[in-house]
């Protein structure tokens, strides 16, 4: 039976939907295999909650939305909510699938304009990872849409567009352990390669369905699963076919029944095309590894559609040699809408992703793109503070505060131009990769309560528990993240008891703030009446370092020895917010 086409609605509502599920259930085991471009476990995490938003903005339109609509939908989504580096990239891999669905192409052109779309938001791409499965899938659909695939024994006589595609990734991803150091190191395969074969088998599951007339709604569609081991594997002998630098394949051809046809999945997808995969300035960590100072920065750009000032496409590969210059696995994703929109056509949107030692010299490139559309959703997290039995999301248009706050482990939403809103928020939780997540932010932009597993469909695993403590200001956010590292540290607090422990520090604290010179005498007030813990003084820039140090002293000799924290906000100004936290009864007291 004839399979249907991408723009079957059924086709597509099933894909995504089985999609995020596959993703739910192999997420874990993809994150404990994710090693490059940096060892933070989150990769299938990210995939999988991209794909979920997807997911969800199909599930929520219309009954008769067509396949085209549903497809732009769900590539606005998933380009929307991209989380970390594997998910910028699906979401851009699925919107150029899109575009070349939508105009009518077939579904292994389609494919290849996603693999070419996706590598070339990348601004250092390297062998071995979701790029070159995307790659591998493309050539391998092509050959089979040509009618040269054989399938296996007992199978039909051909493969499937689709099957054609899910092998040529799964051999990929199975090739990927030699292609990197990293991967060879730990002896893993590739964890963004292997969720692209899950996301390919969700689609050849959905067309199969379709075209039994199985629904998805019913549910009786089976779940698809991840059958290859990702450890435990050597890279290949210097006989077997290995991946050279611009991804395509050397030594041992391919047979009849192979998944690539003569020249490789990426002979068509290397520098002939003008993607270069070798460049004059090397990225220290663009092959694996994490600097201690790394922080992952992400935004969003939106900007009209009909705005002159750029050509097609030059927008992204202006950002992305802007983020080039200051950090390295640069990806910038988007565009003009051309097909991948929702209802409102005049506005283009990208998201930008860099990984960076220095935070304040990526953040000038997002406040320069602020002057030419609008930036939101911006957020920073450490990349070598992974979270503990509980994440904690915070807000702050401080950015060097953002900076040592993500250094101590928050999930950073600032407020750099467009304000951030409680659903930013929210996201961000959903992303921050614990079980509990504590967000500290004020009042107006805190997000209801959610308890673990809450509204998703995809497992009690899908949603964290998300706890709000409200912090007023920027001392609060800081005396709360201290409160939560010292209850953390702990024996004794129990997961319960977190929340209620960080509200009272929160709670108890006072405050104040006001001019360099009008600090001293601010402290003396504020520590009047009982023993003092700690002093926090977040100074802005046009405080000199000498006044800085000079506050500090006094702060310490006015609280009896209290510690003294200080933080710049790296904001503009002579202000200094002080926060002061009473020494808790039980330790000021001692031992009974």
């Amino acid at each position: 039976m004839q399979q249907p086409e991408l723009l079957d609605a059924s086709v597509v509502r099933a894909w995504v939907s089985t999609a995020a599920r596959a993703l739910a259930e192999a997420r874990a085991e993809i994150d404990r295999v994710n090693v490059f471009p940096v060892a933070d476990g989150d990769t299938g995490t990210n995939m999988y909650l991209t794909i979920r938003d997807a997911a969800a903005a199909v599930h929520a339109a219309p009954a008769d939305a067509g396949g085209a609509r549903l497809l732009r939908l769900a590539a606005r989504a998933a380009l929307r909510g991209a989380r970390g580096n594997s998910g910028v990239i699906l979401s851009e891999w699925l919107r150029g699938l899109t575009v070349a669905a939508t105009r009518g192409d077939s579904l292994a052109i389609a494919l290849d304009v996603a693999a070419r779309t996706a590598r070339h938001a990348v601004a250092h791409p390297a062998p071995g990872t979701i790029l070159t499965a995307a790659e591998s899938a493309a050539a391998a659909a092509r050959h089979a849409e040509a009618g040269g695939m054989v399938g296996p024994a007992g199978a039909a006589a051909r493969l499937s567009t689709t099957d054609a595609a899910c092998r040529g990734a799964r051999e990929a991803a199975l090739r990927s352990v030699g292609a990197l150091e990293p991967l060879r190191a730990a002896g893993v395969l590739d964890a963004g390669a292997c969720g692209l074969v899950l996301v390919l088998r969700s689609l050849a599951a959905a067309q199969r369905a379709a075209a039994e007339g199985v629904s998805e709604a019913d549910g009786s569609i089976g779940p698809v699963l991840l059958d290859i081991d990702l450890r435990g594997h050597a890279a290949p002998s210097a006989g077997e076919a290995a991946e050279g630098d611009d991804g395509s394949r050397t030594g041992r051809g391919t047979g009849p029944g192979g998944a690539l046809p003569a020249g490789g999945a990426e002979g068509g997808h290397g520098r002939s095309h003008g993607h270069p995969h070798e460049h004059p300035h090397e990225h220290p960590h663009e092959h694996g590894g994490v600097a201690t100072d790394d922080v992952e920065l992400m935004f969003l750009l939106e900007r009209s559609a009909s705005a002159a000032d750029f050509s097609p496409g030059a927008v992204a590969d202006a950002l992305r040699a802007d983020l080039d210059d200051v950090g390295s696995s640069v990806v910038v994703v988007g565009g003009a809408e051309d097909g991948t929109g929702a209802d409102d056509v005049d506005r283009s949107l990208w998201q930008a992703h860099v990984h960076t030692a220095d935070l304040d010299a990526a953040l000038g490139v997002a406040r320069r793109w602020a002057s030419r559309g609008a930036v939101s959703r911006v957020s920073v997290r450490h990349l070598a503070v992974p979270p503990d039995r509980w994440a904690v999301v915070v807000t702050t248009a401080a950015p060097a505060l953002a900076a040592e706050l993500a250094r101590g482990g928050a999930v950073v939403v600032l407020d750099l131009d467009v304000p951030p809103t409680a659903a930013d928020l929210v996201a961000a939780a959903v992303g921050a990769g614990a079980p509990r997540v504590l967000v500290l932010a004020p009042e107006a932009l805190q997000p209801d309560p959610v308890g673990p597993g809450a509204g998703a469909a995809d497992g009690p695993e899908a949603t964290p528990e998300i706890v709000r403590v409200v912090a007023p200001g920027d001392v609060h956010v800081v005396a709360g993240m201290s409160a939560l590292a010292a209850t953390l540290d702990d024996p004794r607090e129990q997961d319960a008891g977190v929340p209620d422990a960080v509200g009272a520090v929160v709670a108890g604290l006072r405050v104040g703030g006001g001019p360099a010179v009008t600090v001293g005498a601010i402290v003396k007030r504020l520590v009047a009446g009982s023993p003092i813990a700690i002093v926090t003084l977040l100074p802005d820039d046009d405080v000199p370092d000498a006044t800085v140090e000079v506050l500090a002293s006094r702060a310490a000799a006015v609280s009896d020895g209290a510690d003294v924290v200080v933080m710049r906000t790296g904001r503009p100004g002579d202000h200094v917010a002080i926060g002061v936290e009473p020494l808790a009864v039980d330790a000021a007291e001692g031992p009974a």
